[in-house]
């Protein structure tokens, strides 16, 4: 085994820590998830009644009557959109910061870059569960589609972006 790691280029080294770091990372956030957050469920409340006033706020910004529930939150005489757990975005914020964390970079970098992300990811999930609600208003045939694709691939982009600007301006061999 000592052979087969000595006889490693630095790339293989680099990939291989690479992926062992991301499964790590990704059993330590699976364990703490499912074992404290998702059993007290303070964070996706939170998460939720954020989202669920962000929302709100802009759509009466844009002149509609809204309607408000605990989880919910819509265009007066629609159904509106239920916001679960798995929409509120903290895996997303999780898997972003997830690879922040195990690529290489400066640690002041990484404080700074993180919760920069982190917002962003935020803001543009309210958006994009605002143009879910007018989806419901305007085309609710369409909100199905629009939900599992349009909006999914819109986000991971955005994410996949980021990912693009730390690899490209804070992990590069001069900033390590």
């Amino acid at each position: 085994m000592l052979k087969f790691i000595k006889k490693l280029t630095p790339q293989d080294k680099f990939i291989s820590t690479f992926i062992l770091k991301g499964v790590g990372l990704y059993l330590l956030w699976y364990m703490l998830y499912d074992n404290w957050l998702l059993k007290d469920g303070w964070v996706d409340h939170f998460l939720i009644n954020h989202l669920v006033k962000s929302i709100s706020f802009i759509l009466e910004l844009l002149g509609y009557t809204v309607f408000m529930y605990a989880d919910a939150v819509g265009i007066d005489g629609t159904h509106g959109v239920l916001i679960g757990a798995p929409c509120n975005g903290l895996s997303l914020f999780a898997l972003f910061a997830g690879f922040i964390v195990i690529f290489p970079g400066k640690l002041k970098h990484k404080l700074f870059f993180i919760p920069i992300g982190i917002l962003i990811i935020h803001v543009v999930n309210i958006f994009r569960l605002v143009g879910l609600a007018l989806v419901v208003q305007y085309k609710p045939e369409s909100l199905e589609f629009n939900h599992k694709y349009t909006f999914t691939v819109i986000v991971y982009a955005i994410i996949f972006i980021m990912w693009i600007v730390w690899v490209n301006k804070f992990a590069s061999k001069n900033n390590r």
